[in-house]
C-alpha cells in the first residue's frame, strides 16, 4: 500500500462513517466498554467494516477508540488495552480484505492534562503510546487521533504515536458551534501545533453537521497546506419518541461533505448518526481529485492553546517582553528561589497589558532546580495570559519540562551552532514541534563582522534542515552586541540582518536593549536601534513593553515601512484615553484585591491579601463581598468569549484556594461553614465521560455547595440510592454519547417511580432543552448556566417554593 501522503497528493479518499451508529442497529445496548465486543462479538464489527468498505470507504476505522488504560478503566478493563486494541485491527484488516486502509482510532483519555487537570505530559505519552503500539504491531496502516478537545492530549498523543511507530498520523479536533474547541482552541492553533509535530493530516470531526465545518475548512486552507479531513455528524441529533434522529439523509449529507472538498478538504467522511447509506451517496458525488490550494498565511506561526501569531515579511514586527528573566532583578530571583510565581504571574499580565505578543520565559537563577522552576514557571504563565511563550533556556532537561508543560507552540530560545547545543536541544525542537531561534555563535565565539555571522546562521539553517526541522519553524538572531564595549558593532548587526533576511529569507529578532547596556539614556538608544532594524529586516524585538517610548517607535517604524500601513496599532496608543483599552485598575482595599486574584486565577497571589481580609472582615463577608462576585464576573467574561474554560477553572481553583482559610476561620470561630446545598452529581449509565461532569462540579463547589460525586457510567439505582442517602436538593446528569440518552431518561423515571421530586438538572453536547423538557428535567446548556440554575432551585426550596 503507498504512502497515506501520496495517495492524497492524488485523490480524494473516502473515510467510513460511525461505529456506535451501526450497534445500535444491530440492536447491541451497549453498556460496556464498546471495544469489549472485538472479542465477545468480532463478527458484528467485522460485519459493520465490510459494510463500510463495500460502500465505497477507502479508510476504515478501528473499534478502539476507547481503548486506553483510563478509559477502559471505568469497566476494570485497564489490563487488556493490547489485547482489545490488537483485536480491533485485526478484524478491520480481515474486514478490508486489502480495499481500504485501516486506521488506529485513537479517542481522548476524558480526562485533562496539566495545568487545566493533574495527569501530567508524560503519563498521557506513555498510556497513548500503549495503545498506539498494540495497533501498529497488529498492522494498522494509519493512525487518527480523533474527537480531541484539549489540545495538550492531543499533543501527548502524537508524541506517544511518535516514539512507537512511523506510521502517518491524523489529528481530528472537535469543535463547538463558535468555531472553537471545548477549552478554546481554534482551528489555526490546531495546524500550527501539529504541523510542527509533523503529522500528515488535520482536521475536524463529530459535534457538526457538514455546514458546521465550512468555516473550519476554509481556515485551515488559509494557514496550512496539509491535507484537511473532515467527518461530520449527520447532523445535530434530536430525540423523538425516545429514538435518537439525525436529521440529513445519506443524499442531503453527501451533497454538503462534496461542498466541503470543492472547499480544500482531502479526507471527508462520517461520525455520529452516518451509515454505509451515507459513504455510500458520499462516494458518488466527491470529485476524484482535490482541489489546489495555496495557503495565504507564510512566516514563523506560533501559539497559545487560544491564540496564535505570524512573524513575517507581511505582519507587524512583534514585541517580545522580556521582563521574565531575574538577569538584574533580585526581587524577581528571590520569589523564584522561593518558589513563588505570582511575580512571573503580575509580569506576564502586565506586559501583556502593555502589548507583549509573545513572551520570553527565562528562570536561570544560580542554585535553583531550574527544571523544575521552569516547569512551574511556564504553568503560571500560560494561567496568566493568553499568548504565546518563548522558552530561554540552555538547559536541556529545563527546557524539555518547559516544553511539555507548553499547551500551544512556543519558541526554543536559543540553539547556536555549536555541538553541544545542536546534539542537546534540536532534538527536542523536533520531538515537541516547537519554533526555534537561530543563534549567530559557533564554536569560535561570536564574530565582529556581520558577514560572518550571517554565515553561521547559513550553516546552522542547513544543518537543522538536514535534521528535519522546517525552515518555516527557524527565526534568525544575528546578536545585538554593547556599543559601549565594541564601537561600531551597530552597523554589523544591522549588516548581518540585511544579509539573513535578503540572501536567506529567515524572518529575524533580536533582543534590543543589548545595544545600550553601559549607557546613559537607555530607552532613547534602544528606540534609535530599533527603527533602523527594523528599516534592516527585524520582525520581532525582545524588549521591555512597559517603556512606551520604544513601543511607540516600533509601531511608528512600522508604519513607515509599509509593515501597518493604516498605522492601525500606533492609533490604538495615541487615541483618547476614553477610547482606549480599560486598564487594570489598583485594589481599593483587601476585598477588592482579592476580586482581582480570583479574576486572573492567582492561586497563590490570592492566600496573603485573605489572610490579612480575616483580621478585619467576617469570613462569610469576604466570601460575599469578593469571592462569589468575582466568580460571577469571571462567568460573565466566560459567557461573552472574552475568557475560556481554562481561566475559568483557574478562577474556580483560586476561590478554592481563599475558601480552605475561611473554613479554618470558622472552625477556630466555632461557626460551621454552611453550605448552600448539596449535589448528587453523576455521568449516567453507558457513558464514560466526565470532563463536562467535573467542570461542573468544580464550579459547584467553589459556588458553595457541597457536592456528591457517583462518577461515570452510574446505573439509574445508584442515583436513586445516593438521593434518599444524602438528602440531595438537586441531581445533575450528564451524558455525551447519543445511546446514552436512554439511560438519562431512565434515570429521571426511577427518580419519580422512588417518590423523589428532587429537580434534575442535565447536560451534555447531545442534550438539548427539548429532550430535557420531555422526561422531566431542567436543561443547563453549559457549565455556568447549570451552576445558575442551582443556586436558583436551592435558593427556591429554601423560599418554600418548591
Amino acid at each position: 500500500m503507498r504512502e497515506l501522503e501520496e495517495l492524497l497528493k492524488e485523490r480524494v479518499l473516502l473515510l467510513d462513517g460511525a461505529m456506535g451508529t451501526m450497534l445500535m442497529e444491530f440492536g447491541i445496548k451497549v453498556n460496556q466498554a464498546p471495544e469489549l465486543l472485538n472479542v465477545e462479538r468480532p463478527e458484528v464489527i467485522e460485519q459493520i467494516h465490510r459494510a463500510y468498505v463495500e460502500a465505497g470507504a477507502q479508510i476504515i476505522e478501528t473499534n478502539t477508540f476507547g481503548s486506553n488504560r483510563i478509559k477502559l478503566s471505568h469497566y476494570n478493563l485497564e489490563n487488556r488495552v493490547r489485547e482489545l486494541t490488537a483485536r480491533g485491527v485485526e478484524i478491520a484488516k480481515k474486514a478490508s480484505g486489502g480495499r481500504a486502509l485501516v486506521a488506529l482510532s485513537v479517542g481522548p483519555t476524558g480526562v485533562f492534562a496539566e495545568p487545566i487537570g493533574e495527569l501530567s505530559f508524560d503519563e498521557l505519552v506513555e498510556v497513548f503510546a500503549e495503545q498506539i503500539e498494540a495497533g501498529a504491531n497488529a498492522g494498522a496502516d494509519l493512525i487518527i487521533i480523533e474527537t480531541m478537545a484539549d489540545i495538550k492530549e492531543a499533543k501527548s498523543a502524537v508524541v506517544g504515536a511518535k516514539k512507537v511507530c512511523d506510521l502517518p498520523v491524523i489529528v481530528s479536533m472537535t469543535y463547538e458551534e463558535d468555531g472553537r474547541t471545548l477549552l478554546g482552541t481554534p482551528p489555526e492553533v490546531s495546524a500550527i501545533v501539529f504541523e510542527s509535530l509533523g503529522v500528515s493530516g488535520i482536521g475536524a470531526n463529530c459535534s457538526l453537521g457538514p455546514e458546521g465545518f465550512k468555516e473550519v475548512v476554509v481556515r485551515l486552507s488559509k494557514i496550512t497546506d496539509l491535507p484537511i479531513v473532515i467527518y461530520a455528524n449527520a447532523g445535530i441529533p434530536k430525540v423523538v419518541h425516545g429514538k435518537t434522529i439525525y436529521p440529513e439523509t445519506p443524499e442531503s449529507f453527501a451533497r454538503k461533505m462534496a461542498e466541503l472538498v470543492k472547499l480544500g478538504a482531502n479526507v471527508v467522511g462520517g461520525c455520529c448518526g452516518t451509515t454505509p447509506k451515507h459513504i455510500k451517496m458520499l462516494k458518488e458525488l466527491i470529485p476524484e481529485k482535490p482541489v489546489e490550494r495555496q495557503k495565504e498565511i507564510k512566516g514563523l506561526k506560533v501559539a497559545s492553546r487560544t491564540s496564535w501569531v505570524v512573524i513575517g515579511d507581511s505582519f507587524p514586527t512583534r514585541i517580545v517582553g522580556e521582563r521574565i528573566n531575574p538577569t538584574g532583578k533580585k526581587k524577581l530571583q528571590n520569589s523564584l528561589k522561593e518558589r513563588n510565581f505570582s511575580l512571573v504571574r503580575s509580569e506576564a499580565i502586565r506586559q501583556v497589558e502593555k502589548g507583549a505578543e509573545i513572551l520570553d520565559v527565562n528562570v536561570g537563577v544560580p542554585g535553583i532546580n531550574e527544571k523544575e522552576v521552569l516547569k512551574e514557571a511556564v504553568r503560571t504563565v500560560m494561567e496568566a495570559v493568553n499568548v504565546p511563550l518563548m522558552i530561554d533556556t540552555k538547559d536541556p532537561e529545563a527546557l524539555e519540562e518547559g516544553l511539555k508543560m507548553c499547551d500551544g507552540k512556543p519558541i526554543v530560545n536559543s540553539c547556536s551552532a555549536e555541538k553541544r547545543d545542536i546534539e542537546r536541544i534540536l532534538p527536542l525542537v523536533k520531538k515537541y514541534g516547537a519554533g526555534v531561534i537561530l543563534l549567530a555563535v559557533d564554536e569560535k565565539g561570536i564574530s565582529k563582522d556581520g558577514r560572518k555571522r550571517a554565515e553561521v546562521i547559513r550553516k546552522l539553517m542547513d544543518r537543522m534542515t538536514s535534521e528535519g526541522i522546517r525552515k518555516e519553524d527557524m527565526i534568525a538572531d544575528v546578536l545585538n552586541l554593547a556599543v559601549s564595549a565594541m564601537p561600531g558593532c551597530a552597523e554589523e548587526t544591522l549588516k548581518a540582518l540585511r544579509i539573513v533576511k535578503n540572501e536567506l529569507k529567515l524572518p529575524t529578532i533580536l533582543g534590543v536593549s543589548n545595544v545600550s547596556f553601559g549607557l546613559p539614556s537607555r530607552s532613547s538608544i534602544n528606540s534609535a536601534f530599533v527603527s533602523m532594524a527594523i528599516h534592516s529586516g527585524l520582525d520581532a524585538g525582545i524588549v521591555n513593553p512597559l517603556d512606551e517610548n520604544i513601543v511607540r517607535t516600533i509601531f511608528s517604524a512600522d508604519v513607515l515601512v509599509g509593515k501597518d500601513p493604516e498605522a492601525k496599532r500606533l492609533s490604538s496608543i495615541e487615541s483618547p484615553q476614553e477610547e482606549r483599552k480599560e486598564e487594570k485598575k489598583t485594589p481599593k482595599n483587601l476585598l477588592d484585591e482579592i476580586f482581582q486574584k480570583v479574576v486572573e486565577g492567582d492561586r497563590e497571589g490570592i492566600v496573603e491579601p485573605v489572610k490579612k481580609a480575616l483580621e478585619k472582615y467576617e469570613p462569610l463577608e469576604i466570601s460575599d463581598r469578593a469571592l462569589i462576585p468575582a466568580l460571577e464576573k469571571v462567568g460573565e467574561e466566560f459567557e461573552k468569549g472574552k475568557i475560556f474554560l481554562p481561566q475559568m477553572l483557574k478562577s474556580a481553583q483560586a476561590v478554592q484556594t481563599a475558601f480552605s482559610y475561611l473554613k479554618e476561620a470558622l472552625k477556630k470561630e466555632g461557626v460551621s461553614g454552611k453550605k448552600l446545598g448539596k449535589i448528587v452529581m453523576a455521568t449516567v449509565y453507558g457513558d464514560v465521560h466526565e470532563i463536562g461532569k467535573n467542570i461542573v462540579i468544580t464550579l459547584l463547589e467553589n459556588s458553595g455547595f457541597e457536592v456528591v460525586d457517583l462518577g461515570v457510567n452510574v446505573p439509574p439505582e445508584k442515583v436513586v440510592e445516593a438521593v434518599k442517602k444524602e438528602k440531595a436538593d438537586v441531581v445533575g446528569l450528564s451524558a455525551l454519547m447519543t445511546t446514552t440518552l436512554p439511560s438519562m431518561e431512565e434515570t429521571v423515571k426511577a427518580l419519580r417511580d422512588a417518590n423523589l421530586n428532587v429537580p434534575v438538572v442535565v447536560g451534555g453536547a447531545v442534550v438539548d432543552e427539548e429532550f430535557a423538557k420531555r422526561i422531566g428535567a431542567i436543561y443547563g446548556e453549559d457549565a455556568r448556566q447549570a451552576v445558575k440554575i442551582m443556586r436558583r432551585l436551592v435558593g427556591d426550596k429554601t423560599n418554600g417554593e418548591s
